[in-house]
């Protein structure tokens, strides 16, 4: 089925019954400084340092290998200076993201534990390819199952809805999650993206990734949101194969897809394979 802008009545039925998480104040202040003709980095960098959790945690995610840098950082400084300022803005923003779930169980950790690692790898991916969108992919691998966690704390059977989703259907998840809760993960995480000042082609993909029209051409997307979705899907694919040892049952139906729109020919795909999985070891 094919995914459009949702029209304002659309949103306001979507939204009914549920509470998307502000954008938080520093993240605005950020943003206000990042919009400057010159950003002042050191303001920048004193910002985010202090908050010392919020330092931390940018810390250890730009040291992980999927960053590729040569020799670990040790201040938010260096991470400005080596990375840039719209690469620590986005690693900023999805802390932030994963920090505005209250009351985290086990099974929500675990998702954003995925959903980090799945985004490290998507970086990876980007970095692999010519003009990669690494921040692009960063972001969209963390942002385009946020909404998840929202509708597991809003239905008590939403377990079963991803069961079924898993049975390897030819249905999108989508229209599982339509037709059993009236509201999808796609569209509320579209609203959530839009909220939080996520680019037009992060908010276009995450709308639209279970699209299956995206790769057959029969409506039209923006080549850089389809790029996106393609990372996400080989990410998510690769994290099943090394981190969590499962079945990433979409990969059957979408993986030769993928690989043609990201121009991977077989030999550079295990390459990238062999790359996360020394990452992993």
């Amino acid at each position: 089925m094919t995914k459009h802008a949702p029209s304002p009545a659309q949103i306001e039925s979507s939204l009914k019954g549920f509470s998307i998480p502000p954008r938080p104040q520093v993240l605005v202040s950020l943003g206000k400084e990042m919009n400057r003709e010159e950003p002042d980095l050191k303001l920048i960098a004193a910002q985010i340092s202090g908050d010392v959790g919020l330092s931390a945690a940018v810390l250890k995610t730009v040291n992980s290998p999927f960053f590729g840098l040569k020799k670990k950082i040790s201040s938010v400084t260096q991470a400005v200076s080596l990375l840039g300022l719209k690469s620590v803005e986005r690693i900023v923003t999805g802390i932030m993201l994963r920090n505005s779930f209250v009351g985290e169980t086990r099974t929500l950790e675990r998702f954003w534990d995925s959903a980090e690692k799945s985004a490290g790898i998507a970086a990876h991916i980007a970095l692999s390819l010519p003009r990669g969108p690494r921040d692009d992919a960063y972001s969209f691998g963390l942002f385009h199952n946020a909404a998840m966690p929202i509708l597991n704390q809003r239905y008590p059977d939403y377990g079963q809805t991803l069961a079924l989703a898993a049975e390897g259907t030819d249905r999108p998840m989508t229209d599982i999650e339509d037709e059993r809760h009236s509201v999808n993960h796609a569209t509320l995480g579209y609203l959530i993206a839009k909220a939080w000042f996520l680019p037009p082609v992060i908010c276009e993909g995450i709308l639209r990734h279970h699209d299956p029209a995206v790769f057959d051409g029969s409506d039209a997307i923006s080549p850089q949101a389809l790029t996106l979705i393609s990372i996400s899907y080989l990410a998510e694919h690769l994290n099943d194969d090394y981190v969590l040892m499962g079945d990433h049952s979409p990969w059957e139906r979408v993986g030769d897809k993928v690989l043609s729109h990201l121009g991977l020919l077989d030999a550079e795909y295990e390459s990238i394979k062999e790359e996360i999985a020394g990452f992993i070891a």
